[in-house]
């Protein structure tokens, strides 16, 4: 059972990582191609943040949830990853919603 646990929880990290990787490719072409500065190396923060959530909770072999430290390194990268992604989305849509 503890197997199965490990190979969910890397596979979910794994499609965590694929997508910030894409996000952070977009960011980078939209740069490049409209000249306008989205600050896509700072996507590394929310990215930093995440990883050390996960790695917290992989070395304390703890249950997913209701652990103060790893929850706020989880929250503050997806707090970051929310910003990042909605400033994105502005510069994109020109400010459209």
């Amino acid at each position: 059972m503890n197997t199965a646990k490990i190979l969910l929880m890397v596979y979910a990290w794994l499609i965590v990582a694929v997508l910030l990787f894409f996000l952070g490719r977009i960011a980078y072409f939209y740069e490049r191609t409209s000249k306008q500065r989205v600050g896509y190396p700072l996507l590394l923060l929310p990215a930093g943040l995440l990883l050390g959530g996960a790695v917290w909770y992989i070395l304390n072999d703890v249950e997913f949830a209701a652990r103060p430290l790893g929850d706020l390194l989880l929250f503050g990268g997806g707090i970051l990853l929310y910003l990042f992604d909605m400033r994105l989305q502005d510069l994109m849509t020109g400010e459209r919603r």
